[in-house]
C-alpha cells in the first residue's frame, strides 16, 4: 500500500490537534477528516473510524493499515496515547511534516534553475548534432565527425543519446542505491569529505535524527525505542545501519553520548548537544535546538550549492558551445583550406 504523503500528514495532524484541543472526540474528528482528501486517505481514515468505534487504540489502528502511516507517526501517537498527551503528539507531528514539506519545496526551488539549464544544454547539443548533420548532407558535404569514429549523422546522434542515457541512469542508480544501502557506507564516507555536498547530506540526516529524539523524549518513549526511531528517521543507510548496535548498548544501560561517540559516525558539535542535554536533564530541548541549527545549516549550504550549480551549468554550456564552434571551424574552414592547398 502506498504511504500517505508528508503534505497530507501535515494538514491532517495540524487539524487533528486543533479539533482535539477544542474538545472534539477522536471518532468524530476522524469521521470529519474521512470526508475529505484523496480516495486513499478517505478510505484509510474510514477504517480508523471503524476501529475507534470498536474501542481499538488509535496507534494500533494506524499500524494495521499496512504501512500507510510511517513508523514514526505510529510510535509518536502510541506514546501520546500512553502518556495522555495525544494533542501534543498531533501538533508535533503536524509541525514536523509541515516543516519537511516546506524544506523540500525550498530545496527543489533552489536546484530547479541549474537542472533546467543542464537539461536545455544537453537538448541543444543533441539538436545541433542532428540539424547540422542534415544541413551538411543536404549540401552534399560530409557530416561532422563529432566522436572521431567515422559515424554517419544518424549514428552520431544516437550515440550521443545513448551516452546521455547511460550517464543519467548511472547517476540515478547511484542516488537510489545509496539511499537503499546497495553500496554500503562508501558513498556517505566519500560524500562527507566533500565541502558542501557531504555536509548538507549529513546535516539533513542528523536534523531528522535529532528532531525524532526530541519528540520521542517528550512523548515519554523508552530510550531504546527513541534511538531506533531516530536512526530510521535519517533515511540514510550510514545511520540506519547503526540502529541495532546503538539500541543494544542503550538497552544495556549505556547513556546516549558515549554510545553515539563510540560509533564514530556523529560529528563533535552534534555530540556536544547530546552531552549537554543529558547532563542538564533537557535532552529533548537540546535535540530540538540542534535540529533547527542543522536545518539552517543545510538551507545555507543548499543556497551555495544552487549558486555553484548555476555557474557550473553555465560553464558546461559555454564548453559545449565552444566545442561546437571549434568543430565547425575545423570542418568548414581548416579542412577545406587544407583540401584547397593540396
Amino acid at each position: 500500500m502506498a504511504q500517505i504523503s508528508k503534505a497530507q500528514m501535515a494538514k491532517l495532524f495540524l487539524r487533528m490537534a486543533g479539533s482535539y484541543s477544542a474538545g472534539i472526540d477522536l471518532r468524530s474528528a476522524f469521521d470529519r477528516e474521512s470526508q475529505h482528501g484523496s480516495p486513499s486517505l478517505r478510505r484509510n481514515l474510514k477504517k480508523v473510524v471503524a476501529d475507534l468505534h470498536q474501542g481499538r487504540a488509535l496507534a494500533d489502528s494506524f499500524q494495521s493499515l499496512d504501512g500507510y502511516f510511517p513508523p514514526l507517526t505510529v510510535s509518536v501517537v502510541r506514546a501520546g496515547e500512553r502518556g495522555g498527551r495525544l494533542e501534543d503528539s498531533f501538533r508535533r507531528l503536524g509541525e514536523h511534516y509541515d516543516n519537511l514539506v516546506k524544506f523540500r519545496n525550498r530545496f527543489l526551488l533552489s536546484i530547479a534553475w541549474p537542472i533546467f539549464e543542464l537539461i536545455m544544454a544537453v537538448v541543444v547539443v543533441g539538436l545541433l548534432i542532428l540539424i547540422l548533420g542534415w544541413i551538411f548532407e543536404s549540401n552534399g558535404m560530409e557530416p561532422i565527425d563529432w566522436f572521431g569514429m567515422g559515424l554517419s549523422n544518424g549514428q552520431n546522434f544516437f550515440l550521443y543519446v545513448f551516452l546521455v542515457l547511460v550517464v543519467a541512469s548511472g547517476f540515478g542508480t547511484l542516488i537510489f542505491g545509496t539511499f537503499k544501502g546497495w553500496f554500503g557506507t562508501l558513498p556517505m564516507r566519500i560524500a562527507r569529505r566533500l565541502p558542501l555536498i557531504g555536509k548538507t547530506i549529513e546535516s539533513l540526516a542528523l536534523s531528522r535524527f535529532a528532531w525524532t529524539m526530541s519528540i520521542a523524549e517528550n512523548a515519554g518513549m523508552s530510550a531504546v525505542e527513541t534511538v531506533q526511531l531516530a536512526c530510521q528517521a535519517t533515511q540514510n543507510y550510514y545511520y540506519t545501519r547503526l540502529e541495532e548496535p546503538i539500541a543494544t548498548r542503550i538497552g544495556n544501560g549505556n547513556e546516549f553520548y558515549p554510545t553515539f561517540l563510540e560509533t564514530g559516525a556523529f560529528p563533535t558539535d552534534f555530540l556536544m548537544y547530546v552531552s549537554n542535554g543529558e547532563a542538564s536533564g533537557q535532552l529533548a530541548e537540546s535535540m530540538d535546538r540542534v535540529s533547527k541549527v542543522l536545518i539552517d545549516s543545510a538551507e545555507n549550504n543548499l543556497k551555495m550549492i544552487s549558486v555553484i550549480g548555476f555557474v557550473v551549468c553555465l560553464l558546461f554550456v559555454a564548453v559545449l558551445i565552444g566545442f561546437t564552434v571549434i568543430t565547425l571551424y575545423q570542418t568548414l574552414y581548416i579542412d577545406k583550406l587544407q583540401e584547397f592547398s593540396l
